[in-house]
């Protein structure tokens, strides 16, 4: 009688193990389907206004930074 209830025991810890092995397998699969957005290119007028700002405060630094006798 005792070997019933091993079986039993055996029959359900083995899927427990097929359950959780599936839930991982699911799990892994709907993480790995995410695909991560595009960031958004910036527009040709964001860039020559950015690259516009950035040359005149490189102008800006480099006239302070000459000496008032040249």
């Amino acid at each position: 009688m005792n070997q019933g209830r091993s079986t039993v025991t055996v029959g359900g810890r083995a899927g427990l193990l097929v359950g959780g092995i599936v839930a991982t397998l699911v799990l892994v699969a709907g993480c790995a389907g995410d695909k991560p957005k595009p960031m958004a290119q910036p527009s040709s007028e964001q860039v020559k206004g950015s690259s516009d700002r950035a040359f005149d405060r490189l102008k800006q630094e480099e006239g302070e930074r000459r000496p008032s006798g040249m």
